[in-house]
């Protein structure tokens, strides 16, 4: 990886990239499928093509049934390539302060979701079945606070993989949060405090008042 593939639109200056993912590419199965069958029409209609003329000759309804066909074979045609463009420039970005969702379609969307990872109370990992077992893909439900909701994203792949990333770089984040509020978990940062040392038997506190020495005590 360059340093070049590190950035993105809309980083911030501190941020640091962790890692990026897509659509598993069995979310593009069903229009594949969708491909090859308008495929195999195209190239039996080509092969036919005589036929087809003769039939079309002098019948009205039949040449009005053949071009709705081909529009709507225009249009499903168009769909394909629209979807196989969507597939790759639809990214979710991992990094170690934010998950960000960038939804992007060719013409009519290009929005960019963040999710600040030390506001993410819990993750779930979702992969059910057989095919999601066999080629590793899954959903990830994000867990933000009550106001937000629940947020889900469908078909990843290596979902294990980015299920533990998002999970670590939270735990961080949080870490660091707390940090900057002075405190981690139980323990409470004070810096103002100062807490006495003791050397020998005498014992001095910095503060108003110094505590009487322990043998002149006993002389008195």
């Amino acid at each position: 990886m360059s340093n070049r593939d590190k950035y993105f639109k809309g980083q911030q200056a501190d941020e640091r990239f962790i890692c990026f993912m897509r659509h598993h590419w069995i979310f593009l199965l069903k229009e594949f499928v969708y491909g090859i069958i308008f495929f195999i029409a195209v190239c039996f209609a080509i092969y036919h093509m005589e036929s087809i003329q003769n039939i079309l000759r002098g019948n009205r309804e039949v040449k009005l049934l053949f071009a709705t066909a081909f529009l709507f074979g225009t249009i499903f045609m168009h769909r394909f390539f629209i979807k196989l463009l969507n597939y790759f420039v639809n990214t979710g970005i991992i990094t170690e302060k934010r998950f960000i969702d960038h939804q992007k379609t060719l013409f009519f969307q290009d929005s960019m979701d963040s999710i600040d990872l030390a506001q993410i109370q819990n993750i779930e990992r979702l992969g059910d079945g057989i095919l999601p077992n066999i080629f590793g893909y899954g959903d990830l439900k994000i867990f933000l606070t009550a106001s937000a909701g629940v947020r889900t994203f469908s078909c990843l792949p290596n979902v294990k993989f980015h299920f533990r990333c998002i999970t670590r770089q939270k735990e961080i984040a949080q870490k660091q949060m707390l940090r900057g509020h002075g405190y981690i978990g139980d323990e409470i940062f004070n810096r103002d405090i100062k807490y006495p040392t003791s050397s020998s038997s005498n014992i001095k506190i910095d503060g108003p008042t110094t505590p009487i020495p322990f043998e002149e005590k006993l002389s008195k």
